[in-house]
């Protein structure tokens, strides 16, 4: 399980790279910038807290990035990647697996046909 320290940490940059302040999370989440500052040193807070600023976050950024263990904070952009960007990706990649398919079959289709 992740440190609280680790996720509030993460939550940090993304609430920087976002351009907004703990008092504009807070507004947005309906919570006190007292909590946000709890959440993000990695203090001890309620569920609720943390699914307000999940929740908040979950169009603006790939919150599964978050969850990652080995996650580099310094090196990672996928973080902030929207999820029609990480859909765009996931969709691009499949595409790239069925034509090294469709590549193979042929291969196969050759290899028969030279029998």
């Amino acid at each position: 399980m992740m440190e609280l320290k680790v996720l509030g940490e993460r939550l940090r940059m993304i609430r920087k790279h976002l351009g907004i302040n703990q008092q504009q999370l807070a507004d947005a989440t309906n919570l006190t910038q007292p909590a946000i500052s709890r959440l993000e040193k990695g203090e001890e807070v309620y569920a609720s807290t943390l699914l307000a600023v999940l929740s908040f976050y979950r169009d603006k950024v790939c919150i599964d990035n978050l969850l990652v263990k080995d996650f580099d904070t310094g090196q990672n952009t996928s973080l902030y990647s929207s999820r029609q960007e990480t859909r765009q990706r996931l969709s691009q990649s499949l595409e790239e697996i069925a034509i090294g398919l469709d590549q193979t079959r042929e291969q196969v289709e050759a290899l028969r046909n030279s029998l």
